[in-house]
């Protein structure tokens, strides 16, 4: 391929230095940094050839560890992108490189943030880890009219709100929690009571009342609903769901409250026939948080390295996504980290598609919205159609939903029939006969 004279794609360690720059304080003061670091790169606009991304997502704060699976999802198809050659357009290659700014797991901070990243002149944006900094920066991209796609936030309230600039690749989550939860009910013996409780934000919220839907459909009588703040001591929550007695206890969390409340139940001997831990699974973070006592915890899950599944022009399959994440990060990927990947895949499609060179116009980033509109690509991680209309709109509608169950020395599948790898253990052994 022809190839212009370009200054070297950023590496993650030079990302990471920029991260720096502009995390070592807090509030005006860290954004007054963030400004002065990314004031660099407005006077390349003009003659830059490279794509410029800008990506916000929780790099500190208590959803850090969501947060830096996303970053590792957005850099692992930069490298791979710029490995390849970079984007091609009318014959000549640009490669990518994408700029971090930390929203520290506060949605204020991350819409100054992405204020701020915008007015230095980015081409289009990497969305949040968490849905409710997502519902913050989704409203900024539309009043500047910048292309915004999550590879993480799943709350169904970003796609209810309609904005025009913003698009996700995971499904919404009231849909994944619906579903697997419904699969779950209809094990045998089925179940006649659930206890759920969950976290108080719009992801866990929107999850939690999903699953008390999915109860009343399938006619399982619902002992309880509570949530609860991310920091929550769960041991009183535990200790009520106890006295209940339920067959079933599902809570809509992010990983570490999930652990958390897991420990607590473990701590106090609960033992209902199953636990649903909607996020997070099967992911090494819980496995560690969990040790031995993961074994028989049931999760959703939209993607697995060993699912047969088709590949893209980056990646052949899940396997050797999978295998690429190992080589770069020592890490085997969750969905959050390959949806993450996939959102720059599907921007890679509509960039060639558009066929403008970097940097873009205003003019071209709205004609590059109306492409992911209509955009269906077959990628590793599944195909990505995002819906036009409705309660969905711009949400990914177009990857299977999976239940796991953790196992001894790992998770199977165990819904949908069809994928199905192994029957559920249920009811699950007491915590002390694991």
């Amino acid at each position: 391929m022809a190839k212009r004279n370009q200054r070297p794609a950023a590496t993650s360690s030079q990302h990471r230095r920029r991260f720096l720059q502009v995390a070592g304080a807090t509030g005006a003061a860290g954004l007054t940094g963030f400004a002065g670091c990314l004031g660099d790169f407005d006077e390349e606009q003009d003659d830059r050839d490279v794509f410029r991304f800008g990506a916000v997502t929780s790099l500190s704060g208590d959803l850090r560890f969501g947060g830096t699976i996303t970053e590792r999802g957005y850099d692992l198809w930069e490298q791979r992108i710029n490995e390849n050659g970079g984007i091609e357009i009318d014959g000549t290659s640009y490669e990518v490189e994408i700029e971090y700014a930390d929203a520290q797991s506060e949605p204020s901070t991350g819409a100054d943030a992405a204020e701020q990243m915008i007015d230095s002149g980015i081409d289009a944006l990497f969305g949040p880890y968490s849905s409710n900094v997502t519902l913050a920066v989704a409203p900024i991209a539309d009043r500047e009219q910048i292309p915004h796609i999550t590879g993480s936030a799943e709350s169904p309230e970003i796609w209810e709100q309609q904005y025009e600039y913003t698009f996700g690749t995971i499904p919404a989550g009231n849909v994944i929690a619906s579903e697997s939860a419904g699969s779950i009910f209809d094990f045998q013996p089925q179940a006649e009571s659930v206890y759920i409780t969950g976290v108080n934000d719009p992801f866990t919220s929107d999850t939690a009342e999903a699953m008390r839907e999915a109860a009343v459909d399938h006619g399982i009588e619902v002992l309880d609903y509570e949530l609860f703040p991310r920091d929550a001591d769960w041991t009183s929550p535990v200790s009520a769901a106890m006295d209940e007695d339920p067959d079933l206890h599902f809570h809509a969390a992010h990983i570490e409250a999930h652990v958390d409340f897991l420990n607590a139940a473990r701590d106090l001997g609960y033992d209902p026939d199953g636990f649903f831990s909607h996020y997070g699974v099967d992911t090494e973070s819980f496995a560690e948080g969990l040790g031995e006592d993961a074994a028989h915890i049931f999760g959703a899950t939209v993607w697995l390295p060993r699912l047969d599944r088709g590949g893209d022009a980056l990646f052949d399959s899940p396997q050797a996504y999978a295998d690429a994440s190992e080589s770069a990060f020592d890490v085997t990927p969750d969905y959050t980290q390959a949806g993450s990947t996939a959102a720059g895949i599907v921007y890679q499609e509509a960039l060639q598609e558009l066929g403008a060179a970097p940097p873009l116009s205003s003019e071209q980033q709205s004609e590059l919205v109306d492409i992911l509109e209509e955009v269906e690509v077959e990628t590793f991680y599944g195909d990505i159609n995002f819906e036009t209309d409705g309660d969905l709109y711009h949400s990914n509608v177009a990857t299977d939903i999976l239940t796991i169950q953790r196992t001894a020395d790992g998770f199977d599948v165990v819904a949908p029939d069809e994928l199905r790898e192994s029957e559920p253990t249920y009811p699950a052994p007491a915590w002390d006969e694991r």
